[in-house]
């Protein structure tokens, strides 16, 4: 391995591979005696935050003799529990989340614990299936939820409609302040049976809803209802669909003695966060993740199918000459959920050592969702710290004083073998803008089977040729566009602001008379996006974002992999700019692998941390990554070794995406001042070159790095 450096040397002092651009920083830069007492205060307040972290500010104190309440699995039975008043709950064994399962219900219809009457309301087979399983019953439903929780049965109101409406959202939510979850030992996770019919899920979520008002997939609520001082110690946090602990707007949160092990987006994700400390953890992330983001798609689309058909909808969609009403559209989507849940959890068809769908008995299902590598297939963060409100656009500025996270400790944290492969969805361009169904997911039509590489949606990868195919999720996310054009959804609890699956489109669907392929149809694309249409960010371990006031201390990353691939040219080659509207930074971002990233945040110090065994197929791989108009960020003793980048061979000449590079340290050309001292880049190598320190901004500082 051969590691570039340019630049030159002045003294104890370097830069290395500046690229002046003619963009200014953030001022001018400071004189040396100037930046000496800045890492003479630095080192004072680093000193100060090491004495902090031994007794954290953000530890929870419920008041005097706070109550003591032990959880098992029969409290979690039916549902989420709620923590609803302050005090200690605390695991008397190993927890694994699985309420309403097929196997559940069945027997609660059998001895009578769930009426006949409810199981013919909601049109339940004998035995229940998994398309009616894992949700809430309608008879758990109660406008504004209870005033005072406890565990109950299917037939207990306890669940507000509003923040439950697409699903068990969390193990446990926690609305009170002052609680302490003490794991006592024990794994608390999602069961693999829950995980795949919930695929928006955290096991511990500190609020009341998972989203802030107006953001998400779902209306959730008015306002939300945000936890604050709480300890979470202690065990282990296991298998999750996306988050282990996820939270807004909470304040004073600690995080101690815990192991998260499982999770598939990340293990910590806290947005707008005032008071954060998490200490002696680890993190690595789950390996077999068994579909794609489509089968997402497929449950929660089905809630709009299931409307339509409780209502007799008079809406059809014609598909290859063939005239589909709601229940054949209804039928064809939940076939193909039982037929995924059949192979993946009923009975397991275990190929190299995990559950996968079988292509020979269900083609159709193994084309729509296989995921062919068992790793998730969107952006990958291990710990995330963002303004208020959803991380799915690009890197962000400098925030709102009111939005961002503050004062934020991470101390003996280590990240490792985190996996990825991030999966570019390109979209139907509406304006510029993606088409998509009511909950944000996108209308997909470019996948291709994962064995035979053929189109599962459309004739044609090309244009010209490429009429309308469909598939069963395809076929409900149009026919729920078409309903709405017909007014069916007025005055529905469901939203359906989202939709924008437009008239040419829908044409095109059905084959209409000058609409039979989709350059007829005249459709465009927009590119950089995953299934959700989130901008494609890739594989990071520490993203932090929007934060003032953080101090990392003993952190580690090792073992970060992205096996995504290069960006598509469908949309040309936008290296010098956009195609996701939401990008704030060029070109194709899904490639990449990060170890460390800071955008929009200040006043950061990172000492004694490291990240090793950075790999990426496709995209460049960086150690620390200072983005946007970060400032006033302090490395000191930081290392980087066993840098790979692009080792999945050549990217095509067309793509979007950057010639990888192996890269220590970087800084873009908007960032302030950063500070690296005795920082150290080892064992690098990149297709593009390898890199200690790749800045732009013209305000950073190396002294004394490491040979």
């Amino acid at each position: 391995m051969v590691t570039r450096v340019s630049g030159r040397m002045h003294g104890v002092r370097a830069r290395l591979h500046r690229r002046p651009t003619g963009v200014t920083g953030g001022g001018a830069i400071a004189a040396p005696g100037v930046r000496r007492s800045r890492i003479v205060v630095a080192l004072v307040a680093l000193t100060l935050a090491l004495a902090l972290v031994t007794v954290p500010r953000a530890e929870a104190r419920p008041a005097a003799g706070p109550s003591v309440t032990l959880l098992s699995n029969a409290d979690f039975a039916y549902g989420t529990y709620i923590v609803d008043k302050p005090g200690t709950y605390r695991l008397t064994e190993d927890i694994s989340f699985n309420p309403n399962s097929p196997a559940q219900l069945t027997a609660d219809v059998a001895n009578g614990t769930i009426p006949g009457w409810v199981a013919g309301a909601l049109g339940w087979p004998s035995p229940v299936d998994a398309y009616h399983s894992g949700l809430p019953l309608f008879t758990q439903f109660l406008p504004g939820g209870t005033s005072d929780f406890s565990p109950g049965g299917p037939m207990d109101a306890q669940y507000d409609p509003a923040a439950y409406g697409i699903g068990f959202f969390a193990a446990i939510a926690v609305t009170a302040d002052d609680v302490v979850i003490d794991l006592n030992g024990h794994t608390i996770e999602q069961s693999a049976e829950h995980a795949l019919l919930q695929r928006f899920f955290a096991v511990i979520e500190l609020a009341d809803q998972p989203f802030i008002p107006a953001q998400g997939p779902h209306d959730f609520g008015e306002g939300i209802d945000a936890a604050k001082r709480i300890t979470i110690k202690n065990g282990t946090i296991g298998r999750s669909s996306h988050h282990g602990i996820h939270g807004n707007g909470n304040e004073d949160i600690t995080i101690s003695n815990v192991s998260f092990d499982g999770y598939e987006v990340g293990a910590v994700a806290l947005n707008g966060v005032r008071g954060l400390t998490v200490k002696n953890v680890s993190a690595t992330n789950r390996k077999d993740v068994p579909v794609l983001g489509t089968f997402s798609s497929a449950m929660f689309i089905k809630a709009y199918i299931d409307e339509l058909a409780r209502n007799g909808s008079p809406t059809t969609l014609t598909v290859n000459g063939q005239v589909l009403d709601v229940y054949d559209i209804q039928a064809a989507l939940r076939d193909s959920i039982n037929n995924t849940h059949a192979d993946l959890i009923a009975n397991p068809n275990i190929v190299d050592g995990r559950a996968q769908i079988d292509p020979a008995t269900h083609p159709v299902e193994y084309g729509v969702f296989h995921n062919r590598l068992g790793l998730l297939d969107g952006n990958s963060y291990s710990f995330l710290v963002n303004p208020f409100g959803v991380a799915v656009d690009g890197f962000p500025h400098t925030p709102a004083d009111a939005v961002r996270s503050e004062d934020i400790v991470f101390h003996n944290v280590r990240v490792y073998d985190q996996k990825a492969f991030i999966n570019e969805v390109p979209a139907i361009s509406v304006g510029g803008v993606a088409a998509i169904d009511p909950v944000g997911a996108v209308f997909q039509i470019r996948n291709l089977n994962p064995l035979t590489g053929e189109p599962v949606t459309i004739s044609s990868t090309t244009d010209y040729y490429a009429r309308y195919t469909g598939n069963p999720v395809a076929n409900a996310q149009a026919f729920v566009a078409k309903a709405k054009a017909n007014g069916e959804f007025d005055g529905s609890n469901l939203s359906t602001k989202r939709v924008n699956i437009p008239a040419n489109v829908l044409a095109w669907v059905e084959g209409a008379r000058g609409y039979r392929t989709l350059t007829q149809a005249g459709v465009e694309y927009v590119c950089n996006g995953d299934s959700m249409f989130h901008v494609n960010k890739g594989v990071i371990a520490f993203k932090i974002d929007g934060a003032t006031g953080v101090t990392m201390t003993g952190t580690s990353v090792s073992g970060l992999e992205n096996l995504g691939e290069a960006g598509s040219s469908m949309c040309g080659d936008y290296s010098d700019g956009v195609s996701h509207p939401k990008s704030t930074l060029l070109g194709y971002g899904g490639a990449e692998v990060r170890g460390y990233t800071f955008a929009g945040s200040h006043d950061v110090t990172v000492m004694r941390s490291s990240a090793s065994g950075l790999w990426s197929a496709h995209g460049s791989a960086i150690g620390f990554d200072v983005m946007t108009d970060s400032s006033e960020i302090h490395l000191y003793q930081d290392s980087i070794s066993g840098v790979s980048a692009g080792m999945g061979g050549p990217n095509p000449p067309s793509s979007p995406t950057a010639a990888p590079r192996a890269i220590g340290f970087h800084a873009g050309a908007e960032s302030g001042y950063v500070e690296i001292v005795r920082g150290c880049a080892t064992d690098m190598w990149g297709v593009d070159g390898a890199y200690v320190l790749d800045e732009y901004s013209g305000y950073v500082e190396m002294t004394s790095p490491c040979n």
